[in-house]
Order: structure tokens, then sequence, then C-alpha cells
């Protein structure tokens, strides 16, 4: 049939085909960007506790050591001698996504005036893609 205007089905589905796939894959890359700023933005909190806890503990705020702990999936910046003997009143707590996961230190505790840690080495921050490495060295100092 000749002349008469418009799409074939064949036409349509192709295009819809098309459109569908193009869409796939703007939604895995979207989410894999997600994830990945996930792992920069816990490295970055993390670091902004280690070096808050490390201030507090300096400034012998509440007169005691400040910490930072990795547990129950929780970043958990806290005041006390430990993790498990801290003042939860002043816990400063941000969950992480249960697809990242750490190694390495996972408490660290900064000496009432000194600001020594209790702790050295480094932190790995992974979700089974990006990697980000936290240290904190002897002197006290921070880096990502």
């Amino acid at each position: 049939m000749k002349g008469r205007p418009g799409f074939t089905l064949i036409e349509i589905t192709i295009a819809l085909a098309v459109t569908l796939l193009l869409l796939g894959v703007v939604v895995i890359i979207s989410i894999n960007f997600i994830k990945n700023r996930e792992v920069t933005v816990v490295s970055e909190t993390m670091v902004s506790y280690l070096r808050a806890a490390e201030q507090r503990a300096l400034a012998s705020e509440g007169n005691t050591s400040h910490g930072v702990s990795l547990a129950n999936g929780n970043l958990t910046m806290f005041r006390g001698a430990s993790y498990a003997a801290r003042q939860t009143a002043y816990d400063t707590v941000m969950p992480y996504p249960n697809y990242i996961t750490f190694t390495g230190v996972t408490e660290v505790v900064f000496a009432k005036q000194t600001g020594a840690p209790s702790a050295t080495g480094t932190i790995t921050v992974n979700n089974g893609v990006r990697t980000s490495v936290v240290t904190i060295y002897s002197s006290g100092a921070i880096s990502q």
C-alpha cells in the first residue's frame, strides 16, 4: 500500500527497543555513579569525624578522650575511652550503606590533651568497584 503516511509496526518496535536500551544504560550508569559517590562521601565524613575527635581530645572537651568507631553499620564519633565505654548521649552517628565495606582499623581513640591516636594504619573503604584509603599516622595526622 503505497502512499499511506505513518510508521509501520516494525519501525515503532525498533524505535521503542532502542529507547529502552538507552534508558537501561543510563539507569545502570546512574546507579554506579551514586554507589561510587557514596564511597567518597563516607571517606570524607570519616576524615571529618577523625579530625573533629582529635580536636575535641586536644581541647579536653568533657575532660575525656574522643574517638571514632566503625561498628554496627554506623560511623560513630564518640566521647570516652573506648566505643564500648562511651557516653552515648554525645554520639554523632552516620549510617553507611550495606554495600560499603571497611577493612583495617575499626576504632581510634584520641588521648585527652595530647591527641595521640590509640591506633594507626589504614582504613579501606570499598564498594566492590571503588576504593578509598584513609591513613592515620602516629603523629595524629590523617590523610585520604
